[in-house]
């Protein structure tokens, strides 16, 4: 195996980078009522960082058998490790791309008002909770577009 190889091998890794590169400032809506698509947290455990970490293991693992066997040449390990260093520096620009991410202007306004549903929320009595997220069942598909994800984050529908 070359350097080439060894190098080509972490692309894989490169492409799921660039899907969560993608997928930082997608947002929905009309007009000043959009939303990112992807919240912080959704990207920081996204299926592509659980898939880097998956290629990354494998790359090492291959790495360290072929090292035993004396069947990975100094060029090979240092394209390894080089590969290695730029994949870890990628990440960590990325992570902090996704922790500074500006919210959109419909996200800062309705920030308060979830926070303000959420206290009285946890202060209502259980019966009144059951009779809120009937109503909220009843009404809400007509005017939020992705009802089924904002019922499951209200807190008292746990």
């Amino acid at each position: 195996m070359s350097s080439r190889r060894m190098k080509s091998k972490f692309q894989k890794v490169y492409l799921e980078i660039d899907k969560i590169e993608f997928k930082i400032f997608r947002k929905e809506g009309f007009l000043f009522f959009k939303s990112h698509v992807f919240s912080i947290n959704e990207l920081l455990n996204s299926p592509e960082h659980q898939k880097i970490d998956s290629i990354t293991k494998k790359i090492g693992d291959d790495a360290q058998i072929w090292y035993k066997r004396g069947k990975l040449t100094v060029d090979e390990e240092e394209a390894y490790y080089d590969e290695k260093d730029k994949v870890n520096e990628e990440l960590r620009k990325l992570n902090k791309k996704i922790l500074n991410r500006e919210p959109t202007w419909w996200e800062e306004v309705k920030s308060p008002f979830i926070r303000f549903v959420e206290i009285i929320a946890d202060n209502l009595p259980d019966e009144l909770k059951l009779d809120l997220i009937s109503f909220i069942k009843k009404i809400a598909p007509k005017y939020l577009p992705n009802f089924k994800e904002a019922i499951k984050m209200l807190p008292f529908n746990k």
